[in-house]
């Protein structure tokens, strides 16, 4: 039997695919799984170390230009339906020879090209939304996937479909929890301060570099000497972060990329990051309290994301913009001033996680197998 999974895009749709992928194979240990990715870099990157096989094809992702040269725009948008339709060419023409029982769909415009070729072959289509508030790309897809999951029950309401099953969304299957004072020993931290992680998802981010830096003025000379950061400061980085917090006075131990995200969360007492779908399961996971900084230039997906974490009770959502630095660090402030409000922060943080996530999908596609 083969089971061919599409994700790509960002680690927010690739690693709860990984990890339905490790799940299947362990119900179904003859069948073999393939990954159709496309031909991005961070997707060979995650990819890599898996032992599934990988087809990748190159589709050109959508233009959105803003000229005001009809040409220009004219041809840029007609390179990427020259490139779609070669892609899906070719995606069809794999459906055709590897036949696989059912076609699972992450999101991202390669899920697009392998559901429309599946249902063009009659083959059984799920599709999985990470987000609150779903892609353009699974929207469309909802229309004609034969089932959709969703990973949080406000996104009935986006979908065209009479098929909706709540799931939850897959944890990525390398995370375990640690001893917190074990963990802070891993990492070369002291056992008794208060721990803050601090990471912008998978490339980084500038901004929350930076106004980490310019909150930590905010903060009380008690308050530095009481704390101690683990910061995922990405490859892309351009100011000196390390003599920001020396000049801080506060013990940090950066990282361009780090692997061992579970010695980080183990070891934190706070998070501040972006609102991913992947970087919150894995809040709710470890049960911690979280300050989210929603990526602005994403339509409304992260901050729908960081709302539902509000409106639990498990996060405080601040909104980037000139005074990010300033309301980041009052924040901050407030929480170490209050240890009572982080307790419950914390414990509504693990009440929101699905620990049944992984087994409802593969519930979902035995059924669509049989």
């Amino acid at each position: 039997m083969n089971i061919l999974i599409c994700a790509a895009g960002s680690g927010g749709h690739i690693y709860p695919a990984i990890s339905l992928a490790e799940e299947l194979k362990i119900v179904y240990p003859k069948a073999q799984i393939v990954f159709l990715s496309t031909k991005r870099s961070i997707e060979a990157e995650i990819l890599k170390n898996t032992l599934f096989k990988k087809i990748s094809v190159e589709f050109c992702s959508p233009y959105m230009v803003k000229s005001v040269h009809l040409l220009t725009f004219i041809l840029k948008n007609l390179n990427f339906l020259l490139k779609f339709m070669t892609g899906s060419m070719r995606v069809i023409w794999l459906l055709f020879f590897l036949k696989p029982k059912v076609v699972v769909g992450f999101g991202g415009i390669g899920s697009v090209a392998a559901i429309l070729g599946a249902r063009i072959l009659r083959i059984p289509t799920l599709i999985h939304e990470q987000n609150v508030i779903p892609g353009l790309a699974n929207r469309f897809l909802s229309y004609i996937s034969t089932n959709v999951a969703i990973s949080y029950n406000d996104s009935a309401v986006y979908f065209k479909s009479d098929n909706i099953e709540y799931t939850g969304n897959p944890l990525r299957a390398d995370l375990e929890k640690k001893d917190k004072f074990q963990a802070r020993r891993m990492l070369g931290l002291l056992e008794d301060k208060f721990t803050i992680l601090i990471f912008g998802g998978s490339q980084g981010s500038e901004f929350i570099n930076r106004s980490v830096i310019e909150a930590l003025k905010e903060l009380s000379l008690a308050q530095i000497n009481a704390i101690q950061v683990i910061h995922v400061i990405g490859s892309r980085v351009t100011n000196d972060l390390g003599e920001g917090y020396r000049k801080a006075g506060v013990q940090a131990k950066l990282f361009e990329y780090l692997y061992d995200m579970s010695s980080a969360y183990s070891a934190a007492d706070l998070v501040i990051c972006r609102a991913g779908a992947a970087a919150l399961n894995e809040i709710t996971y470890f049960g911690l309290a979280s300050i989210l900084i929603p990526y602005p230039f994403a339509g409304r997906h992260q901050v729908a994301n960081a709302e539902f974490m509000q409106s639990g009770g498990a996060s405080c959502l601040l909104i980037q913009d000139e005074n990010s630095s300033r309301n980041l660090g009052c924040l901050v402030n407030n929480l170490l001033k209050k240890p009572e409000v982080l307790n419950t922060m914390a414990e509504k943080s693990k009440q929101l996680f699905n620990l049944t996530a992984k087994s409802n999908l593969v519930n979902m596609i035995k059924r669509l197998v049989i």
